[in-house]
């Protein structure tokens, strides 16, 4: 069963709608970065979300995400950045190389506010941006 786990960022659990913008996505080899806008308690900052290692990403529009059939934690989800945990979309959809070892990936996923972004890698790191 898929459950998913939020990610604090700047120890602060980062939910709603309008709490992440999408600013940039770039994907250079098995690297992809996700430059966000994060709307913060008491400020915004940008950021970016580096994922090393990647295998798989996709982006797809809101409400096309919340009618999918990948949808199920997120449905539930209580974060903008979480771990996906005995992810669907890993067991169904994405077929790990056989020369990978596949428990040396997760998937992440984020949730903008007009886009869910899924990604399944190695690793990431936060980088903070200056404005």
């Amino acid at each position: 069963m898929e459950n998913s786990y939020p990610i604090k960022i700047k120890n602060q659990l980062i939910f709603g709608r309008d709490k992440i913008w999408l600013i940039s996505m770039h994907q250079n080899n098995n690297k992809l970065t996700l430059t966000v806008e994060i709307d913060l308690e008491e400020k915004s900052m940008l950021l970016n979300i580096v994922f090393e290692g990647i295998v798989f990403y996709s982006s797809t529009e809101l409400d096309t995400y919340e009618k999918s059939k990948w949808s199920s934690s997120w449905l539930n989800s209580q974060s903008n950045f979480e771990v996906v945990q005995g992810s669907d979309l890993m067991k169904e959809r994405v077929e790990i190389r056989s020369d990978y070892n596949r428990q040396d990936f997760t998937h992440y996923r984020i949730s903008t506010c007009d886009y869910i972004i899924d990604v399944i890698t190695k690793n990431y790191q936060l980088e903070e941006v200056d404005k």
